[in-house]
């Protein structure tokens, strides 16, 4: 039993530190996406940290009006604190938060089905290219997959505490409302389907066990989610509410009258798409393949199936089908964050298929086989030490390491002197530089650019889908200085020196 243990507890810290291993590589390089958005985060997380802001809601939806709430910008002041504002201690945390998650699924899954269901599960999660990818990048909605987790977690405590009769936790009550508040927080479309997937299924399967004071903790837990909206509606004489009806309002009267809006074609393409992605690395036929194996699984061991496994995979059916008819309806297109902890639902239902076809002698080879193929696609060590021997990757405009070399640069040909800086980025808003010269610039050399400087500098960034954007953007600043030197670097960047 001791050697078991140890065993299990091996596998899985090579698990979680492959799974690290995929996340840093960019982190380390600098390699990482530091996009607008981005910098507009880095930015109101300094005014909280340096000039003690108290924010009541966070970034803009797409919804004119309409704002998501503070406690992204708040969850990230404990690693911009410890990184002293460097947006790689921001990345590394989110790729930490992806090795949590790999943590909590192992614990997930071994309380549910055992440690093989764990240390699969596990694996999937530390592996799948989704599930990396999500966990490499600073953005808010990268952490739903680990609130997903403990959302499922609390829930598995709570059927626990029922089976055996005895009163459920509080905190595990509290803890549920919080979660489906945050989810909802991060990404407004995919925490709307999730909180009526968990509603649904929670009444479904709990509701005659659950008490009503049980439930008013749940509800307790997303008030206080919701709290700092709450106070900011009040204040603004409901801003975010009225433009939501607005929206609801446009939307009904532009349908009225035209074909119906429900196409759950386009939906379930949408979801198979991000099945194969996650599943299959994009093979469309694999994808099918898996998913039928699946399926076929699922049916044929259903009634062997433990209670605790079939409430899970139950819960993540519904959730799933919640998904399927909500963005079936959806007007516009369907982003990947509207849909982006949808991957550990799939790992999830395909964990618990894999983990008990293990458990049958016929099928254990074939399965063991397939699992380690599967996994090692995933990882790809041939791919990683390839491109360990080539030259380390450029990337674009948007690559963290090239916009600090912009910085360097302009510093460097300043020598000292005061400048001043423009940029032209195709999404307009230039919160990256400005935060990089906030933050980066004046730590290392020790001044800030001065906007009634002579000396000035033009970021500009290339604009590969609207060229004649920068053109015109150029022709408009033709006299604003004289040109005295132009540089183009390997991101495409080009910065112009300029004397008025």
């Amino acid at each position: 039993m001791g050697r078991f243990i140890k065993k299990e507890l091996l596998i899985l810290y090579l698990i979680i530190f492959v799974g690290l291993f995929l996340r840093v590589q960019g982190i380390f390089t600098n390699s990482f996406a530091f996009t607008y958005d981005v910098g507009r985060d880095m930015l109101a997380v300094s005014d909280i940290v340096h000039l003690g802001k108290i924010l009541l809601i966070g970034q803009t939806t797409g919804l004119p009006g309409l704002f998501y709430g503070p406690w992204w910008y708040y969850i990230l002041i404990p690693p911009f604190v410890l990184a002293s504002g460097d947006p790689a201690g921001v990345a590394l945390f989110i790729a930490l938060s992806g090795a949590v998650t790999v943590l909590l699924g192992f614990k997930l899954g071994k309380g549910i089905g055992g440690t093989v269901l764990g240390l699969v599960f596990a694996s999937f999660l530390s592996f799948s290219p989704v599930m990396v990818g999500l966990t490499s990048q600073i953005w808010n909605p990268n952490l739903i997959p680990l609130f997903i987790i403990i959302f499922m977690y609390c829930l598995h405590r709570i059927f626990v505490f029922l089976e055996k009769k005895k009163g459920i936790g509080v905190a595990y009550l509290l803890f549920l409302g919080l979660l489906l508040g945050l989810i909802l927080d991060l990404e407004v479309v995919f925490g709307l389907l999730f909180l009526v997937g968990a509603i649904i299924s929670i009444i479904l399967f709990l509701g005659k066990r659950i008490k009503l004071k049980d439930y008013l903790f749940i509800i307790l837990g997303f008030f206080i989610i919701m709290f700092p909206r709450i106070v900011f509606e009040l204040r603004h004489n409901f801003l975010m509410t009225n433009a939501l009806m607005s929206f609801v309002g446009n939307t009904l009267s532009s349908s009225n009258g035209s074909q119906s809006s429900f196409a759950p074609v386009n939906s379930f393409i949408r979801l198979y798409g991000l099945w194969t992605d996650t599943i299959s690395m994009g093979n469309v036929f694999w994808g099918f393949v898996l998913l039928f194996l699946l399926a076929f699984g699922l049916i044929s061991l259903h009634k062997k199936m433990e209670k605790e496994k079939k409430f899970f995979l139950l819960i993540n059916l519904i959730i799933l089908t919640t998904f399927l008819i909500g963005l079936s309806f959806f007007p516009g297109a369907i982003w990947s964050h509207y849909i982006v902890g949808i991957p550990v639902l799939y790992i999830f239902i395909l964990s618990i298929a894999v983990s008990k076809l293990l458990h049958l002698k016929k099928t254990r080879f074939i399965i063991v086989l397939a699992f380690v193929i599967l996994l090692a696609s995933y990882v790809n060590p041939i791919r990683i030490i390839s491109e360990y021997q080539k030259p380390l990757w450029e990337g674009d405009a948007s690559v963290y390491r090239n916009q600090l070399v912009i910085v360097d640069y302009i510093y460097k040909e300043a020598q000292g002197k005061e400048f001043k800086y423009v940029v032209y980025t195709p999404p307009v808003h230039d919160y990256t530089y400005k935060y990089l010269f906030k933050w980066y610039g004046l730590n290392k050399y020790n001044y800030l650019p001065s906007s009634n400087s002579r000396l000035a500098y033009f970021i500009l960034e290339p604009d590969l889908q609207y060229p004649s954007r920068l053109t015109d953007w150029l022709r408009l600043r033709e006299k604003d200085g004289r040109i005295i030197k132009a540089e183009k670097f390997k991101s495409g960047i080009i910065v112009q020196t300029r004397i008025h």
